[in-house]
């Protein structure tokens, strides 16, 4: 048995009782130390208050033509270099999750339970998925950083040379091209420095787990009469796991009582009967008629004890609570480990003054560790892995208190000692460990270029061009991930010329060691059905493009401005499993070797006309246009197109509407994936009697026919289907599409922005928006495989219904179904075939002013900001022709239907304090199932409150601490949600109060 499964068994409040006190000593320890380097010289000049900055003028997102934010033609938000660096977090990506705008797709708390991404943090605005959020460095396109699962991880960048993180939601494909249909992170990089900055930050949770560490530096000088410009910085950063029996809330697990309706919440959750030692499920059947027994783990396994009623059918019930079993949720982890390590390089020559020559160049190594619960075998039986004890097992005849223990009761069962007499085994292979991954990334770029500015018919052309080239190579190593055939040859143990043998003859002539199933296995017997595998992968992006700006014609409203431009690129990628992963002979996702590649040439303009300015209800009027013609070897030709209009009636506001087409062109594991196994625990049955009770006449009525077509003997009443909730997981056969087409998306937003004269400082903003997103690749929703498009299709019959070829039952139960009737495999393939819809509102405020000003007295600067996001539409369609499933305000696609943003801030020269305000609406716990079905049906409104200060030592050092999270709020307690992990669920914090403190020097 695993350390892991030796705490959780253990006195767990006891355990808890010591991380009930909060230590800093590491981050104090860490930040003393680097805190030995601040220069004690105080500062000369006496402390002046602070002065509200007035709004920032920038170089804005979504256009190549230069504008400011609140004057820019789509609503923008800015993440400062300052507030980067006072959030206390490890990494960029986290920072940004907290927007008004942004779902929480992959992030530290849910990458842990992936294959391949543990370590990374990606963006997803209006959680429409992150491959649909273009991520840019400085205005240009970064590269994937996975080939299993093609994104941009936001870690790969040093956070210490950030300048300011601009996001744009909205359609922006016109002007930067594919994967820009929801919008864009632009991530703007330092480029001018003078001397070394230095920066360290620590932080640990109140329960004294979840360390993080993040060190950093940036050095900059100019040379050569000031015509060379040279930077280099680089960051580590590590972040510790935590598991969930480290949190009394969670340790446990909860979960929903599926007997009644409605469903109340059982707390804690079922015990499992797929046992760290073994269960035996000496007969099947239903509750009260079921017999099973299983190795105690209160004295690690050593006596049989017989299981209760509730305990005893293949699948326990939800109140199933003998002592004798255990929490399978101890497995899970709330957060996963990542180091990392980045470096940057950027130079820049002055040729003269109108030329100059520029590198910019990042090296980066990343680790990420993540894991899943034990491989198991389950006492329903079918699965990945299926074990039966057979009544002639050598260690069943033992001479040890177990072995007479089990016969006892194996003959009280009705059973005999023959080889014919078989009891399923449910058990978690806790001898293997937990099937741990552990992911290793390298990342390079480079990227030369150049601007300047020539003259061409009496106007200056500024133009910039760049190439780009980039590569990811790395590797994933699957720990705890059993040999199926060699468990199932080494459990089948008999007696022969007078020794204990495997009893398959060729399992024996590899080797095979016997495994004790009633006493426990020899560490020979585990080494010899052990395995790992490893999964190797490699990106490659070549980007070449080049872009001219210039005024062509002066209006009496001002200069008609104009960008027009091209760029190539190629993405290539390689993801290869190891042969022994690749053919499915492990507890592991079978997934093969993916290669492929494509290449796409574009040219895109972009114009901007004032039509009117200073005129009587016309402060400004202008229009503007873009356009990009895109040729793919892949998809071949698409065109994309964005109108502006911009009118501010008099100088305190001002309306702004877009209107924007956009494609995304399918990326290489969409078109190019092998079919390949993978499981789902989200699919429901509709055979099944649960579902059947609950369904409507016209569905029972058709499913009587469809079912009984597909199952032998079906009853309605009586079929338990091998899948479904708290059931094993179901495996798909999925895979890629070379004919898949572009996705198609129309984005419509309109809004005003108020600027008020008489009150300075003053910004707010009000839009609207609308996406709409045709011919989205997927693949079809598996329960509407099942329900709509299978079962409760009356108008064909089910021989005749293609869609029902996609489900594999196993008639007889004896092929991996489990039950007559179970589904074996469900084929699933990538198509054009969704279709979304998102509306809804955005908000933001800001204010700041002295308190001289409003007050009579100096206290300081304060300052304010609010966002808000109302979602109250995100409908999805399956398939043409169906109708839209709302899934806004659901927990399960993680789109609240409020979300906002807000903080306040006082300041003087020296001192900063700030407070930040997160809050989710109440959203519905299941998006597939009605009101009256879950008690509670809603998670209840959430608010998280961070608290952080900065002080300035001096001019070179400064000092800033922090605690997220301060009331200690958890997720809420319902099955969905508690624990903080899924998609969703992520969006709330699930490592309670986190204390930070850094420290920053300048020389």
């Amino acid at each position: 048995m695993t350390p892991r499964a030796n705490r959780a068994l253990s006195n767990h409040e006891g355990n808890m009782a010591k991380f009930k006190t909060f230590n800093l000593s590491q981050v104090l320890l860490t930040s003393a130390a680097f805190m030995a380097l601040v220069p004690t010289t105080a500062s000369a000049q006496s402390p002046q208050p602070a002065k509200p900055a007035a709004i920032e003028e920038i170089v804005v997102t979504g256009s190549r033509i230069i504008r400011d934010n609140f004057n820019s033609v789509q609503p923008i938000s800015v993440v400062t270099a300052q507030s980067i660096r006072e959030s206390g977090s490890t990494s960029v990506g986290e920072i940004l999750l907290d927007q008004s705008i942004i779902n929480p797709s992959s992030n530290n708390q849910n990458t842990s339970s992936t294959l391949f991404l543990a370590g990374q943090t990606r963006v997803d605005i209006r959680g429409l998925g992150p491959t649909r959020t273009l991520v840019l460095m400085d205005g240009r396109r970064l590269p994937y950083t996975d080939a299993s699962s093609p994104a941009v991880d936001l870690n790969i960048v040093p956070a210490l040379m950030i300048d300011r993180i601009e996001t744009v939601a909205g359609g922006a494909s016109a002007v930067y091209g594919s994967e820009a249909i929801a919008g864009v992170v632009n991530l703007f990089m330092k480029k001018n420095q003078e001397g070394l900055e230095l920066d360290i930050q620590s932080g640990i949770t109140q329960r004294g787990d979840g360390n993080e560490i993040q060190a950093g530096f940036n050095w900059g000088g100019r040379y050569l009469d000031d015509r060379l410009s040279v930077m280099i910085g680089g960051e580590y950063a590590k972040q510790d796991n935590i598991l969930q029996i480290d949190r009394s809330a969670f340790a446990n697990g909860i979960r929903r009582d599926n007997r009644v309706t409605p469903q109340p919440i059982l707390d804690p959750t079922s015990r499992s009967n797929t046992s760290p030692f073994a269960t035996f499920q000496l007969t099947g059947g239903a509750l009260g008629t079921a017999r099973a027994v299983t190795r105690d783990v209160r004295d690690n396994g050593l006596s049989i004890v017989r299981l209760s009623a509730a305990c005893s059918t293949p699948t326990a019930q939800p109140d199933c609570q003998d002592p004798s079993l255990f929490y399978s949720a101890i497995y899970n982890t709330l957060q996963g480990k990542f180091d990392r390590n980045v470096i940057r390089s950027y130079a820049d020559y002055s040729v003269n003054d109108d030329w100059k020559l520029t590198f910019d160049g990042i090296y980066g190594k990343h680790n990420g560790g993540g894991g899943f619960q034990p491989a198991f075998s389950s006492a329903a039986g079918g699965g990945t892995l299926p074990i039966v004890l057979r009544g002639d097992n050598a260690y069943l005849a033992g001479t040890t208190t177990t072995a007479s223990q089990l016969r006892a009761e194996w003959l009280a069962a009705g059973k005999t000692f023959t080889q014919a007499s078989t009891a399923q085994v449910g058990k978690f292979w806790t001898e293997f460990g937990n099937r741990d991954v552990d992911t290793t990334r390298d990342f390079w770029k480079l990227t030369p270029g150049f601007n300047g500015k020539f003259q061409a018919f009496d106007s200056t052309v500024s133009v910039d061009g760049y190439a780009q080239y980039s590569e990811v190579s790395g590797s994933t190593t699957s720990l705890g991930v059993p040999n199926l055939r060699r468990v199932q040859q080494a459990t089948d143990a008999i007696v022969l010329g007078g020794q204990i043998v495997c009893r398959d003859a060729t399992a024996r002539s590899e080797g095979c060691v016997p495994w004790d199933l009633v006493n426990g296995a020899s560490r020979d017997a585990i080494s010899w059905a052990n395995a790992q595998s490893t999964t190797d992968q490699s990106l490659k992006q070549t980007v070449a493009g080049i872009n001219l700006a210039t005024n062509i014609y002066e209006l009496p409203a001002g200069p008609i401005s104009i960008a027009a431009g091209a760029e190539y690129r190629k993405e290539e990628s390689f993801f290869a499993q190891d042969a022994l992963g690749a053919s499915g002979a492990l507890f592991f996702n079978s997934i093969g070797t993916r290669a492929g590649e494509y290449s796409v040439k574009e040219a895109f303009g972009e114009i901007v006309i004032p039509l009117l300015t200073d005129m009587p209800m016309a402060k400004v009027l202008s229009f503007e246009a873009a356009g990009r013609l895109s040729d793919y070897t892949s998809i071949g030709s698409a065109d994309q197109r964005r109108y502006n209009l911009q009118w501010a009636p008099f100088e305190d506001l001002r309306f702004r509407l877009t209107d924007s087409t956009a494609v995304r062109a399918p990326n290489i594991v969409e078109l190019y994936s092998p079919q390949s196994r993978n499981f789902t625990t989200a699919a429901i049955d509709p055979c099944d009697r649960d579902n059947f009770r609950s369904a409507t006449a016209a569905q029972q009525a058709a499913r009587r026919v469809t079912c009984a077509a597909a199952i032998p003997n079906y009853n309605p009443l009586t079929f338990f289907s091998n899948f479904g909730a708290g059931r094993p997981s179901l495996p798909l056969l999925q895979g890629g599409n070379p004919g898949l087409g572009p996705e198609k998306a129309h984005t419509y937003q309109y809004g005003l922005v108020l600027q008020p004269r008489w009150v300075p400082n003053l910004s707010a903003s009000v839009d609207f928006f609308r996406y709409t997103i045709a011919d989205s690749v997927g693949s079809i929703p598996i329960n509407t495989l099942f329900a709509a498009l299978c079962h409760d299709d009356a108008s064909r019959s089910f021989a005749s219904n293609p869609f029902c070829a996609q489900i594999r039952r196993d008639p007889t139960g004896t092929n991996g179904g489990a039950v007559p009737g179970g589904v074996t495999e469900v084929v699933l393939i990538n198509q054009n075939i969704a279709s979304t819809k998102v509306e809804g509102w955005d908000y933001s405020v800001q204010y700041a002013f002295q308190t001289e000003d409003v007050f009579g007295s100096d206290y300081g600067a304060i300052s304010m900001r609010l966002d808000a996001t109302w979602m109250y539409e995100f409908a999805s369609q399956g398939l043409p022709g169906q109708a839209f499933v709302q899934f806004a305000n659901t927990i399960s696609n993680a789109t609240p239907e409020w979300k906002v943003n807000g903080s306040l801030q006082w300041s003087n020269d020296n001192l900063s304090l700030r407070w930040n305000m997160l809050y989710f609406g109440s959203m519905i716990a299941s998006q597939a199932q009605q009101q009256g079905v879950l008690d509670p049906f809603k998670t209840g409104n959430y608010y998280r409150h961070d608290l952080r200060a900065s002080y300035k030592l001096n001019e070179q050092a400064t000092l800033r601490a922090g605690i997220l999270n301060l009331f200690d709020e958890n997720p809420p307690r319902l099955p969905e949600t508690f624990n903080g992990t899924g998609t969703g669920p992520s969006q709330y914090d699930n490592r309670g109060r986190y204390f930070f403190l850094g420290t920053s020097l300048t020389f």
